[in-house]
């Protein structure tokens, strides 16, 4: 009779077990859904969306340039992720900090405004003889429903000095 109550139990306390684990994941889920950005009308403009390096010094270090992004909208706009297309690119906007496997976080270009996004490239990224022209780009997701993504490039012509 001891093996019936105790296999009773067992199966009881797996069964409140199985459905705590059921509701527990639908709350996430939930929770999950209320923590997205909701859409946006509004857009973004990149002010200048390419820039030319010219000749960049192999041996000189890392080299930067800003683009300015405006919000041209009423609402404001989330970046949800950043990117770029090569790993000798870097790129900032706010807090957020990414490269070619991309980014977490989140940051608000609110109503009207600007936020900069900084492009970074390392010219030795490809060893001391990776030199020639390149082009690359940094790419933004946002929750715009008018520009989803953000593309900036920048050219350069990476020398030995």
């Amino acid at each position: 009779m001891n093996k019936y109550i105790i296999l009773s139990i067992v199966v009881i306390v797996l069964g409140i077990g199985a459905v705590v684990g059921f509701t527990g994941d639908k709350d996430e889920k939930i929770i999950n859904r209320k923590s997205e950005p909701q859409a946006s009308a509004s857009s973004v403009v990149a002010i200048n969306s390419h820039y030319d390096f010219g000749d960049i010094d192999i041996f000189g270090g890392k080299v930067e340039t800003g683009y300015v992004l405006q919000n041209t909208g009423d609402s404001d706009v989330v970046i949800l992720s950043g990117g770029t297309s090569c790993m000798c690119t870097e790129g900032v906007i706010g807090d957020l900090n990414f490269g070619m496997h991309g980014s977490s976080g989140k940051v608000i270009i609110p109503a009207g405004g600007e936020k900069t996004l900084t492009a970074i490239f390392d010219p030795m990224a490809h060893g001391p003889e990776g030199v020639g022209p390149i082009k690359r780009e940094v790419y933004l997701k946002t929750n715009s429903t008018v520009t989803p993504e953000i593309k900036v490039t920048f050219a350069g012509n990476v020398i030995k000095n």
